[in-house]
C-alpha cells in the first residue's frame, strides 16, 4: 500500500484534492489519501506534527509519499521527516519535487498499477 500525504497551508486545498483523488482510486484499497492542510484550529497554515502522525499511522505502508505545494508547507514537510527516529520508517518516506494537484494525482494512479517507489517516480517526471 501506498501513503500519499497532501500538505498545503489550506485545508480546502488538500480536502478538495483528496476527494478528488479518491473518486479516482478508492476501489483499489492500494493508496490511501491523507489530507494534511491548515492547522489543527482551522487556520491557514502548516503543522509538521500532524504530518508526522500521518506518517506514523502509515508505517505499516510500504510507500509514504508527500507532496507540498510551497515555503513552509515543504519546510514542515521535512520537519516532519527529521523527526522520525526509526530509519526503516524514514526510508519509506519520499519528499516529492512535483506540483502538489498534477503530483499526487499521477502518483496515486501509478500507485494502483504498482507501489514500486522507482516506478511512481519515473512517471512523475512525466509531468
Amino acid at each position: 500500500m501506498v501513503s500519499i500525504v497532501l500538505v498545503s497551508h489550506s485545508r480546502k486545498i488538500t480536502d478538495g484534492l483528496k476527494e478528488m483523488i479518491e473518486e479516482m482510486v478508492d476501489s483499489t484499497g492500494d493508496v490511501k489519501i491523507f489530507s494534511a492542510g491548515g492547522t489543527e484550529d482551522g487556520r491557514m497554515g502548516t503543522d509538521p506534527l500532524a504530518i508526522y502522525n500521518i506518517i506514523k499511522q502509515s508505517s505499516d505502508h510500504r510507500n509514504i509519499l508527500i507532496f507540498a505545494d510551497i515555503g513552509s508547507a515543504i519546510l514542515s514537510a521535512e520537519t516532519a521527516i527529521d523527526l522520525i527516529e526509526e530509519e526503516p520508517l524514514k526510508n519509506k518516506v519520499t519528499l516529492v519535487d512535483a506540483p502538489l494537484v498534477e503530483g499526487a494525482f499521477v502518483a496515486s494512479i501509478q500507485a494502483m498499477v504498482d507501489d514500486d517507489i522507482e516506478g511512481i517516480l519515473a512517471e512523475l517526471q512525466n509531468i
